[in-house]
């Protein structure tokens, strides 16, 4: 059997950013500090939708260099988009 790890965003917070209180009493500090620590990592572009989505080019739009990403690396570098998002 196979164990997967994962990394999520939450996994690497700075201790700066409270837990989220369920009843939302600290949503003010816990709002403030989450968006300075994901904008700190170069990340609030997923939250507030200034990041746009990377697009799989259709092959005939690749260019043909050996410099080219190819589909597979364009593929690679969108998963991990989604996964970072």
């Amino acid at each position: 059997m196979s164990s997967v790890i994962t990394t999520s965003l939450a996994d690497t917070l700075p201790l700066s950013v409270p837990k989220l209180d369920a009843s939302g009493l600290n949503w003010a500090v816990f709002s403030l500090r989450f968006q300075d620590a994901v904008e700190a990592k170069g990340y609030w572009g997923h939250f507030d939708s200034t990041s746009e989505h990377p697009a799989m080019p259709e092959p005939e739009d690749l260019p043909m260099t050996p410099a080219a990403p190819s589909p597979k690396d364009l593929a690679a570098a969108i998963s991990q988009w989604d996964k970072d998002k």
